[in-house]
């Protein structure tokens, strides 16, 4: 009798979650958190391919309690892409949503990816670089198995010092731990984050690559070679040996913004048999014009290995940077055209009201860990 019980009961749940999601294949759900005094909130789904929206007018969850107030929620990640919550008189920036995002946290009066709050650990390790020393931060999941048959993926990130701690910035940090454990809670893969500081006074020389003339004398002579090399030649060997990760290209993957943005974009590029894909986000490609980019990508070769690259940039008319290096991010694309690069392998994300800083970068890397990590299709979905 029981379990005739349990399975009309679990019949009936099934048939409201159906019904709750519009009988919607792509309908995850989404968990947000946030003061314990709210009661309702509203969250506004659109999309980048077109006109699509959709409100959602929340009403505090039965799970809620004196610590926070809890909303659920269902959305079709096949119909929307970005989400805006209104939370009282606050309207969080775009966020990116799809199937590896499983809800955000506003409790610490920002917005970060995961229902839960979260405080990332990760270990430090020095290495020699050129006459000075660099750290580089490994963060690994807490159920991170160094004896497991199932290896992890690693994403080589630049400034390293904004990935992890809250208190980095006066926006925060971009949040990839919290990302990258709701893409493994979510069917995606599992990864590890290895991110190189360059909070020092060398950032801007070493995050400038040296392939021609640039457009700002401040910036001559950059050494992105060698911090490219060090990336591959020291940083990858050593994490290859001590850490349970998949060797291959097709599981590295490197990411980074602004001045990061351009180097990453360089690492990959010059390295395409290391990195399966690079994330470009409010990259400063302004440094070199036209011309000279598409002189150096048509030396590089291509043909075995393309790596996939991800665009990202805002234009908020308050943010004259953003501004400036939205052309750049733009003009990319047809760069790459030009040397025949495959369109499939190239997606540019462009975010209206996109501020310069981490905030909108802890918004948008949801967004590029969907395309560097595309979720497996089951047999049903194929």
């Amino acid at each position: 009798m029981k379990r005739i019980l349990s399975a009309i009961l679990c019949i009936a749940l099934t048939v409201l979650l159906f019904t709750a999601c519009g009988t919607q294949q792509n309908a995850p759900s989404f968990v947000i958190t946030d003061k314990p005094n709210r009661d309702e909130i509203t969250v506004t789904f659109k999309s980048t391919e077109n006109d699509n929206t959709l409100e959602l007018k929340l009403k505090k969850d039965s799970l809620s309690n004196d610590q926070n107030s809890v909303f659920k929620g269902y959305a079709d990640s096949s119909l929307y892409d970005r989400a805006v919550i209104t939370s009282g008189n606050t309207e969080t920036e775009q966020l990116a949503y799809n199937d590896y995002v499983s809800g955000w946290n506003l409790t610490s009066g920002s917005c970060y990816p995961g229902a839960e709050e979260y405080t990332p650990k990760y270990e430090r390790h020095t290495f020699d670089y050129e006459q000075r020393v660099k750290d580089v931060l490994i963060w690994t999941p807490e159920d991170y198995d160094a004896s497991s048959a199932d290896k992890y993926s690693v994403i080589y990130m630049t400034d390293g010092q904004n990935l992890f701690d809250r208190s980095a910035t006066a926006t925060g940090s971009w949040g990839v731990a919290e990302s990258a454990l709701a893409m493994a809670q979510n069917g995606g893969e599992k990864c590890i984050i290895v991110g190189i500081e360059n909070s020092d006074g060398w950032r801007d020389n070493e995050l400038t690559p040296d392939i021609g003339k640039v457009t700002e004398d401040g910036y001559k002579d950059g050494h992105g070679e060698y911090f490219a090399d060090f990336v591959v030649d020291t940083v990858m060997p050593y994490i290859n040996e001590h850490y349970n990760v998949y060797t291959d290209r097709d599981h590295t993957h490197v990411c980074g913004s602004s001045s990061g943005g351009i180097e990453s974009f360089y690492i990959a590029m010059a390295h395409p048999d290391k990195f399966a894909s690079v994330g470009a986000l409010s990259p400063a490609f302004l440094l070199f014009d036209d011309d000279t980019w598409v002189d150096w990508l048509s030396k590089q070769d291509y043909s075995q290995n393309a790596p996939f690259i991800y665009l990202y940039c805002g234009k908020a008319s308050s943010d004259q940077l953003e501004q400036a290096l939205y052309m750049g991010t733009v003009t990319m694309p047809d760069n790459l055209k030009k040397i025949n690069y495959p369109e499939d392998k190239v997606v540019t994300k462009l975010y209206d009201d996109g501020i310069h800083n981490e905030m909108y970068w802890r918004a948008v890397f949801p967004d590029y860990l969907k395309y560097a990590f595309p979720k497996p299709q089951t047999e049903s979905a194929k």
